[in-house]
């Protein structure tokens, strides 16, 4: 069923769609810039709220089409469970006896992620419920929509699985329900989390700030609204995204279940078990050469030095269930980004930054200093 899933998704996450998402992105990064200017100027801030309200602005915008009112729900109710439900699945994955599913079917944690799951399907089912009710109201279903058609034109992620459900009876509500949640919990949590570490790691090397900042200047000029062609030419802003989803990953390792024999060196890993594989361990191989835990951009722009195995390099995952939002991801976070740089200077000190380990590595009180740009 999921590979099933995965082929009928795949042209949702098509860049032809993602570039249609682009001025919603860039809308709410130039919001981001308004609520930032409140707090720069300031000394040390701590500006983890201000990116992961961006970013799930920016989510729910691109996948649900939210009005003001359903958007509240999302920044509070639906934020809240997504987190607590996340917890659980930590505190679990770290307690060897609740990885047996007849002990932790019967404790108060199973109960409440329950709960908690229950909730969210009440806060989604009307959004959903609405959305295809706004579709047929028009007299224009999502079966034959012209407008729905038309190339460019955005639409978002939950009308085309709509599309799907309606046009090739492909989905029911509740994996609808469940894409949208996958999309959305899986997307502010790691996204604002490195959008955070880019800027510290800007704010800790200045001359990789300085030479960011004049690649923007370049490309851009005068002029702020991004356009997709930009983000093809943010040559070192990607590779200084990139170098920090390789040293700095939020993703520090991810599960797999084995569907053939694994034979190393020194044992066999059967077909069946679970293993857990170390995005960490793989950033800093040996393969990297001698500087392999040393914060290089410029690693990224010689692609002859780089390791011959892609999969040495895995912020998103690995194999068939690589993330499927990876490109949206990284389009949302150079948006993102060229509206900060451009407007304020970071300071800021990565090396002294500690981190909590939960559904993703998050950094315990990170601060940055922004001064505007004159």
């Amino acid at each position: 069923m999921w590979k099933i899933h995965h082929k009928l998704l795949s042209p949702a996450f098509s860049q032809q769609v993602l570039n249609t998402y682009l001025n919603e992105m860039d809308v709410q990064g130039q919001n981001l810039v308004s609520q930032l200017a409140t707090v720069a100027e300031k000394g040390p801030v701590n500006i983890t709220d201000f990116l992961f309200k961006h970013v799930l602005r920016t989510v729910s915008r691109t996948s649900l089409r939210l009005d003001a009112k359903d958007q509240d729900m999302i920044d509070n109710d639906y934020v809240e469970a997504v987190e607590e439900i996340g917890n659980i699945i930590i505190h679990r994955a770290l307690s060897p006896l609740l990885h047996l599913s007849f002990l932790f079917n019967r404790t108060a944690m199973k109960r409440r992620q329950v709960e908690l799951s229950r909730d969210n399907r009440k806060l989604l089912d009307p959004i959903i419920q609405k959305r295809k009710s706004d579709l047929k109201s028009t007299k224009h279903t999502v079966n034959n929509n012209k407008e729905y058609s038309v190339p460019g034109k955005f639409k978002p992620i939950l009308d085309l699985l709509l599309h799907l459900s309606d046009e090739q009876y492909a989905l029911s509500d509740d994996e609808i329900r469940a894409h949208l949640n996958t999309f959305v919990a899986a997307s502010f949590d790691t996204t604002s989390s490195v959008l955070q570490t880019v800027l510290l790691a800007l704010g800790s090397y200045p001359d990789v700030q300085e030479r960011v900042f004049n690649e923007i200047q370049d490309i851009f000029e005068n002029r702020e609204e991004v356009i997709k062609h930009d983000l093809a030419k943010l040559v070192y802003l990607e590779a200084v995204i990139k170098e920090v989803l390789r040293v700095y990953n939020v993703v520090p390792m991810i599960a797999r279940k084995l569907d053939k024999d694994i034979v190393l060196p020194k044992y066999t890993l059967r077909a069946g078990s679970s293993c857990i594989l170390s995005i960490y361990g793989l950033h800093r191989h040996s393969s990297w050469g001698p500087d392999a835990k040393e914060f290089k951009p410029e690693r990224w722009l010689n692609p002859e030095t780089l390791p011959t195995n892609p999969n040495v390099y895995s912020p998103f995952g690995i194999g068939k269930r690589i993330c499927i939002g990876r490109q949206y991801a990284m389009m949302s976070m150079k948006t993102s980004l060229i509206h900060i740089v451009r407007n304020f200077h970071i300071s800021g000190d990565i090396s002294s930054l500690k981190w909590n380990f939960e559904v993703v590595l998050k950094a315990k009180n990170p601060l940055i200093t922004l001064t505007l740009r004159s």
